[in-house]
C-alpha cells in the first residue's frame, strides 16, 4: 500500500513538473519572439514588423476585421487582390471586397507604417486606384496573382460598368 501511494505521489509529481516546465518554456517564446521583433523595429534595416501589434483600438478595420497591424505582406496581397476582382473578367474568383477610397487609404496608410518587400508595386496599384485609374486592372490583379503563385483566376479583361454592377450586386458578402 505504501509503494503505491509512493509510486502515485512520484509520478503526479513528474506530471506537474513536466507541465510547469512547459508552460514556462512556451511563455518564454512568446516573449522572446515580441523582444526581437520590437528590436527589429528599431533597426534601420528591419524587414517586417508585421504583425506585432493589435489594431490599438480594438476596432475594425474598413475591411470588417480585426487583424493586427501592421498589416503582413499577405495581408496586404489579399486584400488588394479581392479589390480588383470587382473590375475584372476571370475564371475563377475566390475572394471579394468592394473598392473604396476608405479601404485605398488604409492599404496606403500601411505602406507608410510598415516595409514590404513588394511594397512598390502595392503603392503604384493603390495610387492608380486612388485618382481613379483602372486602366492597369488586369495587370494589377495578375500582378498580385502571381506574387501569389496563383495558378487558376488569372485576369483576361476587365469589366464594363454593366458587368461590374452585375458582379458586385451577386456577391452574398466581402471575404478574402
Amino acid at each position: 500500500m505504501l509503494r503505491k501511494k509512493t509510486l502515485s505521489v512520484i509520478i503526479g509529481s513528474v506530471v506537474l513538473l513536466t507541465g510547469l516546465g512547459v508552460y514556462i518554456a512556451v511563455g518564454s517564446l512568446g516573449n522572446s519572439e515580441t523582444g526581437n521583433q520590437s528590436n527589429q523595429s528599431n533597426q534601420s534595416e528591419a524587414v517586417s514588423t508585421a504583425g506585432v501589434e493589435m489594431n490599438p483600438s480594438g476596432e475594425e478595420n474598413p475591411f470588417g476585421e480585426k487583424v493586427k497591424t501592421p498589416l503582413s505582406e499577405n495581408l496586404m496581397r489579399q486584400y488588394i487582390h479581392a479589390m480588383s476582382h470587382q473590375k475584372v473578367r476571370a475564371k475563377e474568383k475566390w475572394s471579394f471586397f468592394k473598392i473604396t477610397d476608405e479601404r485605398i487609404d488604409y492599404l496606403l496608410d500601411q505602406l507608410k507604417v510598415n516595409k514590404y518587400e513588394d511594397e512598390y508595386v502595392y503603392e503604384d496599384i493603390l495610387t492608380a486606384w486612388k485618382e481613379g485609374d483602372y486602366s492597369g486592372v488586369v495587370e494589377d490583379h495578375n500582378t498580385i496573382w502571381r506574387l501569389q503563385d496563383g495558378n487558376i483566376g488569372k485576369a483576361t479583361s476587365p469589366l464594363n460598368a454593366e458587368q461590374e454592377k452585375k458582379y458586385i450586386e451577386s456577391q452574398k458578402r466581402e471575404k478574402r
